[in-house]
């Protein structure tokens, strides 16, 4: 009896394995033929999933957003006042270990693709906009349980935490030596007892 490949498990195998690459060698790294030694399958096998590469970096980076987002939902639903989950899920998006800086890396490479690419840069804005949008509901989830002040304006404060976490994440990746973890902890906390008290 023939065995039955699983399609879903091989297309994440060289996602993965595509990101992998990415994080140790860049986007000019990323050939089908060093995926797939990655993966360890054929290049047919890749080519069979991602008829191109623009569309296997596609795939890679929407399930990079995907990847992420399903980490922050688990951060969030730990439980705790509302400070306290935002907290943890800005953290997750920190260079604080070699797994979040690897996926940093790799989110560099894209965001600097997504300048000449409108595919990826629909992907890019959607996961801005989800940031953006989860956190100023985080916001005014804080407000109504009397833990930030009534006057501040959730979207302004959201997009506020996006820039700061998305910049120190990036040059905690770059520069690790001159932003190390402790203090790109201590810029978030420093702005959320601003924004909480």
């Amino acid at each position: 009896m023939p065995r039955v490949a699983d399609h879903a498990q091989r297309r994440r195998q060289v996602v993965e394995a595509t990101m992998r690459v990415m994080a140790a060698r860049g986007m000019e790294g990323a050939t089908v033929a060093e995926v797939a030694a990655e993966a360890g399958v054929s290049v047919g096998l890749v080519q069979r999933y991602f008829p191109s590469k623009d569309e296997m970096l596609l795939v890679t980076f929407e399930f990079l957003g995907a990847q992420l987002v399903e980490r922050l939902k688990k951060a969030w639903e730990a439980g705790g006042p509302v400070r306290e989950r935002l907290r943890r899920c800005l953290l997750e998006l920190l260079a604080l270990d070699d797994e979040r800086i690897a996926e940093i890396r790799v989110y560099q490479v894209f965001c600097g693709r997504a300048v000449s690419n409108p595919a990826l840069r629909r992907v890019q804005v959607a996961l801005y906009s989800a940031a953006r949008a989860d956190l100023a509901a985080a916001i005014a989830q804080a407000q109504a349980a009397g833990e930030v002040a009534a006057d501040r304006d959730p979207d302004e404060e959201a997009a506020l935490l996006w820039t700061l976490v998305d910049g120190v994440a990036l040059h905690g990746c770059a520069d690790p030596d001159g932003l190390p973890p402790a203090m790109a902890e201590r810029l978030v906390d420093r702005q959320l007892h601003r924004l909480f008290g």
